[in-house]
């Protein structure tokens, strides 16, 4: 039998980011983690553990991958999988592995999107899997608030990002998401992070099983 193939490791990419980001005169750390893969999340929670311990205050759920597109009766089983796994499944046991090292007051915030409410062609087994994580926020709020532990969602419209670049790829169809918005504007990664900091912070200290839509408008749900 053939050893597992190694998971892809991008610490160049994490480096970058944290020199830029110690440029602006932040303390901060990393180090690569693919969650969907055990050692890596333990390797993940006991590096943040050595730099920032006792406890985890915080944390932000927001990898997810989408490794096809067309009709939801013809996915394939394997991109349903890898869809599950990462987006779903492995969202839960990161959050498994920081449970028991997070206080009263800490906070979870899991990313799902906009598209969660209405899953659209052709994402539509991508959506479905962040339409899960609206559930189990509401799951994991129940279950974590009697500890003082908050889970909240945020659902994030179009955002011009490598990750959507599929979206906005053609100038019509960019087009397109700009009037499918009130604001007439596709979002920026600073909307986003702003609408996470308020859930993390304080400022949310009492808002719990919630997912914040952020999408300029963009009809998501009554």
């Amino acid at each position: 039998m053939k050893a597992p193939k190694p998971l892809p490791m991008k610490q160049s990419n994490v480096d970058e980011t944290v020199a830029q980001l110690r440029s602006e005169g932040l303390e901060v750390r990393g180090c690569a983690c693919h969650v969907g893969d055990e050692a890596q999340r333990r390797q993940l929670v006991t590096n943040t553990l050595e730099a920032y311990g006792p406890s985890i205050d915080v944390l932000v759920s927001n990898a997810a991958v989408n490794p096809t597109a067309g009709p939801l009766l013809s996915t394939p089983l394997e991109a349903m999988d890898k869809i599950l796994d990462i987006n779903v499944k492995a969202a839960l046991a990161l959050l498994q592995a920081v449970a028991p090292h997070m206080p009263s007051g800490g906070s979870v915030v899991m990313v799902s999107s906009v598209t969660a409410y209405n899953p659209p062609f052709p994402i539509g087994f991508y959506a479905v899997s962040k339409t899960a994580l609206l559930g189990l926020v509401k799951g994991l709020a129940a279950e974590m608030g009697a500890a003082g532990v908050r889970v909240n969602g945020v659902a994030p419209g179009i955002v011009p990002t490598k990750f959507s670049q599929a979206l906005v790829a053609d100038p019509a169809l960019e087009q397109a998401q700009i009037e499918a918005t009130s604001l007439k504007r596709l979002g920026t990664p600073e909307d986003i992070a702003g609408a996470v900091a308020f859930l993390a912070s304080s400022d949310g200290a009492y808002v719990t099983g919630e997912t914040l839509v952020v999408a300029g408008g963009m009809p998501s749900k009554l």
